[in-house]
């Protein structure tokens, strides 16, 4: 009985004790900890909780927060695995620490870095790719004002975003009242991505969600020194001037947000650029202004302003408003020089007469285009002048409505030039206006006829008789005096210049056999009044021998090749600077040098130029033509170009079908079309047509092709080449022939002179 109780005895004790065992090992737990993983982190940790090995564990919420970052999931310490809140971990038998990831961050939403967007794109040409990410970085430039194309640089590299829009993506960047410019800081939402071409890496749209100014650098008023306006302007760039004055004109960016002003003391003008400054002035108020002297043009003029010695436009930048003191006080123009707007135009731009101010009296023009609005200040000719700089669509100059079409008397400044390839002009700012009732001194009429049409007939020497047409009678298109000046002409060396009347005109003629020289008086004379006279001095000079090609040699030439060619100067170029090369055997573009060389250059001059072979493969299309063309001989004579290469017979169709390489760039087609005009607020565009098939022209604007638009839903005969100077092959309109009509030829490049 003893034993049978005792084993009963052993047995639950040995239950207890294995149970005991077993429970033992089914409480031994680990520790879950989470740590913020940054020392600048703010919050509470999760709780730390204990699991046993082998459980599955619910990975906790974030609960702390870092300024300037988002939180990027939990990585397992001394592994490179990250898991996010409420994903499953399985426990292993070790405690386990799980560190708080962060990445860069802008409203709680994770930034990608320049690298990142790269890493992403194949290397290959791509179609779209989208990667709807945000990404921050600086506006190193913008390249395309237009569509918001820009380069977005930040600490990991540079990368091109093709076109940017508003935050809610409905504003191209043009349309945007407020956008980043070069060096503000951006956030951006990319859309899509892609390899163009196999070669550029790039953003392809954007939505422009945040942007701001960089910080302001730290002020010190006595790292300026004082000077008065004059002072300043002859200060050299980079140099640090306090200025004071009173504030006559305000400048406006697009959406009408002050971005500069005009400054004036009793010594000069200068401009102040500085959007932070601009909203805080008014016209009228006296201010003291600490600014860095600065020589402003934009980046891709640059180049070509240094070519024509332009150093940009002469301001005050990074400007501080010292003192201010709201007066409404009219300014001294006691210092104002008086001009002509002719002569501010002929002003040769290395004479840098930027921002300084002029009195004239100018004809105000308002100008509504497709999609601007322009305001001109011509001279009492009517005719020389410039127009005003706006980057608000005219609206900044809505004041000048009340003047529209009235000579009035205007303060008025060169805000910058534009430089071109093709030269530089000055754009105009008018900082007053006032109609005083402009009237014209009839004893001034002789005057006139000789400054704005006689002298400026001339060049000042010839290599072969121009058989130039003189103006005998001038008369007033503005209506400033009746009837017309008659204007008579002499030379003091009849072998070397002389005029003769040929059919009822007076011609001008250069004997070329020898070099001389002539000096030519001008006299005219108006009614009873005193007559008027200026005299030209004329270099005549040896007609000179040269080698030279025909315009199929030139078409067949090597690229980059030098060559020297003679043909008929033809048809304008459109939309560049240039007119093609015409004779027997083929037309070809040419593109001269300078605005300043094509103005010597009349439509039907037979003419000697030298330039470069190119063919143009801008985004991979090709165009033929002769660069940087240089006129060495021109022979003159009002000649029709030849039309014995013209190519007749073919379609519309096939004739587009054709275009595939820059060989049919130089080729010239006559086939009947239609023209299609199209005209929308912003834009305006014009095609030829044949029945489905249709060409879009090459142009800024159908308004560069006036002679055509007129002929708009009507059957034409043109002569037609193909162009391609931006990557498309596009149509170019050398004349137009109306049904039962006379042939108009394309002068655009001719007229503008």
């Amino acid at each position: 009985m003893f034993k049978k109780k005792a084993l009963v005895w052993l047995s639950v004790m040995l239950f207890v004790c294995l149970a005991a065992v077993f429970a033992a090992c089914g409480t031994h737990t680990y520790a879950v900890t989470y740590d913020k993983g940054n020392a600048e982190a703010t919050g509470t940790a999760p709780e730390t909780k204990n699991y046993a090995a082998g459980a599955q564990v619910t990975v906790a919420e974030n609960t702390y927060s870092l300024d300037g970052y988002v939180f990027d999931g939990w990585k397992l310490d001394g592994s490179d695995e990250v898991y996010q809140p409420q994903s499953k971990f399985t426990m292993p038998s070790a405690k386990v620490r799980f560190v708080a990831q962060w990445a860069k961050g802008w409203e709680g939403h994770k930034l990608v870095t320049v690298a990142d967007v790269l890493a992403q794109i194949p290397d290959e040409e791509s179609e779209n790719i989208e990667f709807k990410y945000y990404i921050a970085g600086t506006v190193k430039s913008i390249d395309n004002a237009t569509f918001g194309q820009m380069t977005l640089e930040d600490d990991t590299g540079t990368i091109s975003v093709y076109g940017t829009q508003s935050a809610d993506g409905s504003l191209r960047y043009d349309a945007m009242e407020e956008k980043p410019v070069a060096g503000d800081e951006v956030v951006l939402f990319i859309q899509t991505i892609k390899n163009f071409r196999g070669n550029t890496k790039e953003i392809v749209s954007a939505w422009i969600v945040h942007f701001a100014k960089p910080a302001a650098p730290s002020f010190d008023v006595n790292d300026y020194a004082a000077a008065n306006i004059a002072a300043a302007r002859q200060k050299a760039a980079g140099d640090k001037a306090l200025v004071e004055g009173i504030v006559v004109r305000i400048t406006y960016a697009n959406g009408m947000k002050p971005n500069g002003f005009f400054l004036t003391d009793n010594t000069g003008s200068i401009y102040v650029y500085d959007s932070q400054v601009a909203p805080q002035v008014e016209i009228g108020d006296k201010v003291k202004i600490a600014g860095v002297r600065d020589n402003w043009i934009l980046d891709d003029e640059k180049s070509n302003a240094a070519k024509f010695g332009y150093t940009g436009c002469i301001q005050l930048a990074e400007a501080h408003l010292v003192e201010k003191t709201a007066t409404n006080q009219t300014a001294d123009y006691s210092w104002v020089q008086n001009k002509t707007v002719k002569q501010i135009m002929d002003t040769p731009v290395s004479q840098n007469i930027t921002t300084d101010i002029f009195k004239v009296n100018a004809l105000v023009k308002k100008s509504v285009g497709t999609g601007f609005t322009n305001y001109y200040f011509d001279d009492i000719d009517g005719k020389t002048g410039s127009y005003a700089y706006t980057q608000c669509n005219g609206s900044d100059y809505a004041w000048l409505d009340e003047f529209d079409g009235k000579i009035c008397t205007v303060y008025l400044t060169a805000i910058n030039a534009k430089s071109s390839a093709s030269g530089c002009v000055w754009r105009f700012v008018p900082v007053q206006v006032k109609d005083e009732h402009y009237t014209f001194d009839p004893a001034n009429a002789a005057q006139f006829a000789l400054d704005y049409y006689a002298v400026g007939q001339f060049e000042a020497a010839y290599q072969s008789d121009p058989a130039l047409e003189v103006v005998t009678s001038v008369s007033s298109d503005l209506n400033l005096f009746d009837g017309a000046v008659t204007l008579a002409y002499a030379s003091n060396n009849t072998s070397a210049v002389n005029f003769a009347d040929e059919g009822g005109k007076k011609v001008m003629h250069t004997t070329n056999t020898a070099n001389a020289s002539a000096t030519i008086t001008i006299t005219a004379t108006y009614k009873s009044h005193p007559a008027a006279t200026a005299t030209v001095n004329i270099a005549v000079q040896q007609k000179p021998q040269y080698t030279s090609v025909t315009v199929a040699e030139a078409i067949a030439a090597t690229a980059d090749d030098e060559v020297t060619v003679t043909g008929i100067a033809g048809p304008s170029l459109v939309n560049q600077v240039g007119f093609y090369l015409i004779d027997e055997t083929g037309a070809i573009a040419i593109k001269t040098a300078a605005k300043e060389t094509l103005a010597t250059i009349s439509l039907g001059d037979k003419v000697t130029l030298k330039g470069t072979r190119k063919n143009n493969t801008n985004k991979g299309g090709t165009q033929a033509f002769l660069e940087n063309s240089t006129v060495l001989l021109n022979e003159y004579g009002g000649h029709d170009y030849s039309t014995a290469s013209f190519i007749s017979g073919k379609t519309l169709a096939e004739i587009v079908a054709e275009a595939t390489s820059s060989e049919y760039t130089a080729k010239v087609y006559t086939v009947q079309v239609e023209i299609k005009l199209v005209q929308e607020y912003y834009y305006s565009n014009i095609y030829v047509k044949d029945g489905e098939e249709e060409l879009l022209l090459y142009c800024s604007g159908a308004k560069q092709y006036s002679f055509l638009s007129a002929y708009s839903g009507q059957t034409v005969t043109v002569e037609l080449a193909i162009c391609n100077w931006n990557g498309s092959y596009r149509g170019a309109v050398l004349s137009v022939t109306p049904s039962g009509g006379q042939k108009i030829v394309n002068r655009l490049n001719y007229d503008n002179q």
